[in-house]
């Protein structure tokens, strides 16, 4: 089954939304950056952002900076940026290998 981006998805790329600018910036891990654009709150990565990366990737829109299937790869790139991940997106994150 090939996979596609809803409409809400669609829509969000070519209107540029804060969702969109979200996944970009963990695509091109400018999530520090990113948050630094609001210094007086730094919201943490959600999950609705990290499917959302994980679509984009799945059509090709960016190169996988994360492959979601592999325990490794999910453990070390939490590792990475666990200062941006709140439990329940870690969680969700290792739900696949529970």
């Amino acid at each position: 089954m090939k996979t596609v981006l809803t409409a809400d998805e669609l829509r969000a790329v070519l209107l540029q939304t804060p969702a969109y600018r979200n996944a970009l910036a963990i695509l091109n891990d400018e999530w520090g950056s990113h948050a630094q654009e609001n210094p007086l709150y730094q919201a943490p990565m959600s999950i609705a952002d990290l499917r959302f990366v994980a679509h984009l990737q799945a059509v090709g829109f960016h190169a996988p900076v994360l492959d979601f299937t592999d325990y490794r790869a999910v453990s070390e790139w939490i590792s990475a940026h666990q200062a941006a991940l709140t439990p329940d997106v870690i969680a969700w994150l290792r739900r696949p290998f529970d």
